[in-house]
């Protein structure tokens, strides 16, 4: 677990999304082809069934099935298996992504309560030592968890890893980093994380998650280079020309950042279907408007030299 926890602290977290067919159920086919796309690009981790996977709209047949699929096309790339709802249902889906050859999990809040940091931890603990994999812990929304539980949970449960923070609070984060040293990977998971990344970089977190790599990995990876090198000029000029455009139309309406990625992969020639309610897809306007950015980041890539301005 050591090499996977050293893994996680630098690079890039890749969701797939989770392909339907035209009766909205798993098309496994486009799946397979989806993995094999991704893993091409040697990213830090693939996340099957995260939350541009929609698990909180799968059974748990099939976020089993997506793991195992998953685990079979992603070659030396580690699979971290999403996993969430209440405990008793966290806790089939953590064993039945162990069975199917996963290296760990990430964990989603419980499904709807706001408990107590006490509640939370026994939550996290209960589905920890339900396996032997690595755990990775999401924490946002109603299961944010203070650096205290952070580090309690770290030393009752050995298989914790990393944790993923999708609030971007910099105190915070910043407290966890210190506090945590080398015993967990910190990862940037704010909804769009590269819009924050270079900040998260100057404090030494280094690694992030990425939807934008589920449609485009040849941007977000040329992003990725950037920010490691130092690279101002690229990074600044693809925040401007195309993440923070992206994050507008994200922002229009609610689950929008699930349905850009259904939307990039159709644009981009590889259809995963339409998301299942209770979201919705892009309106035809938007997607219209994603569908210019995307016709514009081949270009962006071959503008933006690696390596040309320092960060300073």
């Amino acid at each position: 677990m050591k090499a996977l926890r050293a893994r996680l602290a630098e690079g890039i977290l890749a969701f797939p999304a989770t392909p339907f067919d035209r009766s909205g159920a798993l098309d496994r086919t486009a799946f397979e082809h989806h993995i094999a796309d991704l893993a091409r690009f040697n990213p830090t981790a693939l996340v099957p069934a995260g939350g541009a996977g929609e698990l909180f709209s799968l059974s748990l047949d099939e976020q089993a099935e997506t793991v195992r699929i998953a685990v079979a096309g992603a070659g030396k790339v580690p699979v971290l298996a999403g996993v969430g709802q209440g405990v008793a249902i966290a806790v089939a889906m953590a064993q039945a992504a162990e069975k199917a050859g996963a290296a760990g999990i990430l964990l989603f809040p419980p499904y709807l309560v706001v408990p107590e940091q006490e509640g939370l931890a026994a939550y996290i603990e209960a589905v920890a030592r339900s396996v032997g994999i690595a755990v990775i812990v999401y924490s946002r929304n109603n299961g944010v968890l203070s650096t205290d539980t952070v580090l309690r949970l770290a030393e009752s449960c050995p298989n914790l890893v990393a944790v993923k923070d999708g609030v971007g609070d910099f105190e915070s984060l910043v407290g966890l980093k210190l506090a945590a040293g080398d015993r967990l990977a910190v990862i940037n998971g704010v909804p769009t994380a590269e819009i924050i990344g270079a900040q998260c970089f100057a404090v030494g977190i280094r690694s992030y998650t990425s939807a934008v790599f589920s449609f485009l990995p040849e941007l977000a990876t040329r992003y990725f280079e950037a920010l490691k090198d130092g690279d101002r000029a690229t990074v600044e000029r693809l925040l401007a020309e195309f993440y923070l455009p992206l994050v507008r139309i994200r922002n229009r309406r609610r689950g929008y950042a699930v349905s850009l990625v259904k939307a990039g992969l159709r644009l981009t020639g590889h259809d995963a279907g339409r998301v299942r309610p209770p979201l919705v897809d892009l309106a035809p306007a938007d997607e219209a408007e994603l569908a210019a950015l995307i016709a514009r980041a081949a270009g962006l890539i071959e503008e933006a030299p690696i390596g040309a301005v320092a960060i300073r």
